[in-house]
């Protein structure tokens, strides 16, 4: 049906922006299983269950863990049975899990709850949309990657306000409930009647390229088998390493600063009101990615966009070190968003420029591991830091060296060779 329909439409225009739409909508609908969701929630477990904070804080970072480890099966799993039987399959366990999660009793239940939200909505949802758009556009695919972001953004945006407000009107268990059934009704039956794998199952070549015949579309493929390493290939590269460890530093600063942040704003004379609109500014540079992404990094080697924004966090963290006022504060935030973002889509846009489309699924799994661990120990260094000091001054210290670090590896990184 999904064919026949694609075909039809091709008549008009690309199949790849439906495509598109799907994966952006599919980045919107991981947010059950995004922090920035289920914090709205930890106070409720914390007063119901009379868990400590830290408790379960501990308890969401090992199940963290274990889903990150695990993206790699899923990878594989895209790659063996296509985009969209997977999404269709964690579509169904994401409805599961918060229907499982509205009827929490116990911290086994909390931690079975907290590992399902994390492996189908903040991994595999994550993973699957950023693995199926690139086997649709080649020279535009910056800019497609770009588009997909506007799903968590819009997520990040609207998804606390709107979980608060079911939370306080009828409960969380409520509110667990309505995810379920709105993953259901919108987003399974949006996946059943819009994706199609690759544009190759109905008769066309990435970036609307129409393929005229049997023979080219046999040429095109052959090509994509020679261009694309297999994971075990891609182990043996520098570049999967380096790409791989340079991923890990947005999550690790970010995961540690978000999380101590009121306190971080509360040693720069910045009042909790002030702070919580503040926290919020993060995600708005994203929403001019799109044009970003056509400006910069679809005219520049992404290897040279890294450096660029990997510098520009390095300096970001030693300005924190002078901020004491929200006008310091609010230049702080909007820089690391917007170099948070370009650094994200340009990291996409080389998994797939190093090491092809083929096995896509695969190695992004793999690549989503150092993201998890970035983001499930993210908080340590920032504890520690103004524990043993008083301040957040040496953390900052430490996160620029880091992030000058990873220039270093940014510098060494080339496109692999397959021989």
């Amino acid at each position: 049906m999904v064919k026949k329909t694609a075909l039809k439409i091709n008549q008009y225009f690309f199949y790849g922006w439906i495509i598109l739409a799907t994966a952006t909508l599919a980045a919107f609908f991981s947010s059950p299983g995004q922090t920035y969701s289920i914090s709205a929630f930890i106070d409720n477990y914390i007063h119901d269950f009379g868990y400590s904070r830290t408790y379960i804080s501990s308890i969401y970072s090992i199940a963290t863990v274990i889903s990150g480890m695990l993206m790699i099966m899923m990878g594989k799993s895209v790659d063996r049975f296509g985009s969209r039987r997977m999404l269709i399959v964690v579509g169904i366990g994401l409805a599961i899990t918060t229907f499982f999660n509205s009827t929490l009793m116990n911290i086994p239940m909390i931690f079975i709850g907290f590992f399902f939200l994390r492996f189908f909505g903040q991994g595999s949802l994550t993973l699957i949309p950023n693995a199926l758009v690139p086997q649709w556009f080649e020279k535009r695919r910056a800019f497609a990657l770009s588009i997909v972001t506007m799903g968590t953004i819009f997520g990040n945006l609207i998804v606390p306000v709107f979980n608060t407000m079911l939370i306080e009107s009828k409960g969380w268990r409520f509110a667990w409930q309505v995810w379920g059934i709105l993953i259901i009704i919108v987003f399974i039956p949006w996946v059943i009647a819009t994706v199609v794998n690759k544009p190759e199952d109905i008769g066309l070549l990435p970036d609307n390229r129409k393929a005229l015949n049997e023979d080219e579309t046999r040429a095109e493929l052959e090509k994509l088998e020679l261009s694309s390493f297999s994971l075990e290939q891609a182990f043996k590269t520098l570049a999967f390493w380096a790409i791989g460890f340079i991923s890990m530093i947005v999550p690790i600063i970010s995961t540690g600063m978000l999380f101590h942040f009121y306190s971080l704003m509360g040693t720069k004379n910045v009042e909790p009101g002030q702070t919580a609109f503040i926290i919020g500014l993060v995600a708005l540079p994203g929403l001019i990615s799109p044009l970003v992404s056509r400006w910069i990094i679809d005219r520049y080697r992404p290897r040279i966009i890294l450096l660029f924004t990997l510098f520009t966090i390095a300096a970001d963290m030693l300005f924190m070190l002078t901020v004491q006022s929200v006008i310091g504060a609010v230049i702080f935030i909007l820089v690391y968003g917007l170099a948070m973002s370009v650094q994200n889509i340009s990291i996409n846009v080389l998994w797939v420029q190093y090491f092809g489309r083929k096995h896509l699924g695969s190695i992004r799994g793999a690549a989503t591991v150092f993201a998890v661990i970035g983001s499930a120990f993210g908080t340590v260094p920032f504890g520690l830091s103004y524990d043993l000091t008083g301040s957040y001054s040496t953390v900052f210290v430490s996160m620029a060296i880091l992030s000058f670090g990873g220039m270093v590896l940014a510098g060494s990184v080339h496109q692999p060779d397959k021989k």
